[in-house]
């Protein structure tokens, strides 16, 4: 049945796509995911079904044509076997994952939180004394030696192969925490640990992710150069295009982007908010660690995430009652003690927006002028008012009065029954009564 399958596969590679997702595809699919089968052919089945992927984008999609009815799409099976307890299985499905992942075929941060738990697995990787592991050892596949190496350099090469694979991996980390929470389920000793470490892990990620951000600077950099050269030959040449330049190199200064720790720390203490209760007090203690020594630059980091960042420590802090991890979170509470609550900001951005919209101007400028009509009808109406109650008055009328207007109502004190006269000059000079908005 095996040699069977890899003939089937073959078949498959010379086939038109519509009879693949009609005839052969239900056909692996169901070879793959069968219980009753031996691990080899289930494995030839994943193997054939990877190989179609990487010509067919369509073989990730349900396909319910011909009566095939599925209800598991590819994916789904790649997850469950991921996860599978038999290690030859969970093993083949790294190595299909990782060539998908690689291709472009799939970006998916729970199977890049997978592929990083298989990675890390001691079990895995031990080897007994008596086990002789020679050079057809790496070369077979299925083989957990051979995944040993091909993941040392998928990660690196994968982080750097796009910004949409470098975000992915960064987004692993919550899922990661999860997977291993469930790993971690009925084992009260702390040497579980030991099997999935998990801050080696995160820390992997984090160096996955600067690796890759400190090739994309150093790239972008080398475009910046090269484009100031040609700009500079461009204006020796026809003598203008500079300013063009500098502006952008000035606007791509002024982006603020996220380091890989805060991002981490972000997931971490919204894990130990949400899930913390049913996780084990060794694994809450390991990951509260990891906040408390976290180094992140208050200074050089968005301020909305640093509050995000204040908001769910803050709240892990209180769903716990263990004494070692509220210490650890109370550390990097204490480096974000001048951070901003998340309503502060939203508050004070919202003020920022409206502070200077022309409708309000409008209607400011609307309300001093009814203020000035209403002063000029308290004028007409009783002419021995005292100085100081002109000034009360004025003031309440309109509280937002600009310093112009003050001084020309001071200066018609003197004169009341000239400044009633000669109400078409004041209504014709509008400009000295603006808001102190319209001045802003």
């Amino acid at each position: 049945r095996e040699h069977g399958v890899i003939c089937l596969s073959k078949f498959c590679l010379l086939s038109e796509e519509d009879k693949i997702m009609d005839e052969f595809k239900p056909l692996l699919m169901q070879i793959a995911g069968s219980v009753e089968e031996r691990v080899e052919v289930r494995a030839q089945a994943m193997l054939a079904l990877c190989d179609l992927t990487l010509l067919h984008k369509d073989m990730l999609q349900l396909s319910d044509e011909g009566g095939n009815n599925e209800s598991t799409t590819f994916k789904e099976l790649l997850l469950e076997m991921l996860g599978h307890p038999k290690q030859g299985i969970a093993v083949i499905a790294a190595e299909v994952a990782a060539k998908l992942l690689l291709a472009g075929c799939l970006h998916d941060p729970t199977i890049i939180a997978w592929l990083l738990v298989i990675y890390f697995d001691a079990s895995l990787t031990e080897v007994d004394d008596d086990d002789d592991v020679d050079g057809s050892e790496v070369k077979k596949v299925g083989s957990p030696v051979r995944l040993q190496q091909l993941l040392s350099i998928f990660f690196p090469t994968y982080s750097m192969s796009s910004l949409d694979a470098n975000d992915a991996i960064m987004a692993a980390v919550g899922p990661l925490l999860t997977i291993v929470n469930g790993k971690l389920e009925g084992k009260k000793q702390a040497k579980a640990l030991n099997q999935w470490p998990i801050a080696k892990m995160v820390e992997y990620i984090c160096y996955n992710v600067d690796l890759a951000d400190k090739k994309k600077k150093e790239e972008s950099a080398d475009e910046t150069d090269q484009a100031e050269v040609d700009d500079v030959s461009q204006v020796k040449e026809e003598g203008e295009g500079d300013n063009q330049a500098e502006a952008t190199a000035e606007d791509d200064d002024t982006v603020v982007e996220a380091s890989s720790t805060l991002l981490a720390s972000i997931d971490i203490a919204e894990f130990l908010s949400e899930e913390g209760a049913s996780a084990p007090t060794y694994y809450n203690r390991a990951l509260a660690k990891m906040l408390g020594s976290a180094s992140i630059d208050v200074d050089a980091e968005d301020t909305a995430l640093l509050s995000r960042l204040k908001s769910q420590v803050a709240e892990a802090e209180y769903s716990t009652d263990d004494g070692p991890t509220v210490n650890q979170v109370k550390k990097l509470l204490t480096l974000l003690a001048d951070v901003a609550d998340f309503e502060e900001d939203e508050r004070s951005y919202s003020s920022e927006d409206t502070s200077g919209e022309p409708e309000e101007e409008e209607q400011e400028e609307e309300l001093d002028a009814k203020s000035v009509a209403t002063d000029k009808e308290d004028l007409s109406g009783d002419e021995s008012f005292t100085t100081a109650t002109f000034e009360e008055n004025i003031e309440k009328e309109n509280a937002r009065l600009s310093m112009g207007s003050m001084k020309s109502a001071r200066l018609s004190m003197g004169s009341m029954k000239s400044a009633i006269e000669h109400e078409s000059e004041v209504e014709e000079t509008p400009s000295k009564r603006v808001s102190l908005g319209a001045v802003n």
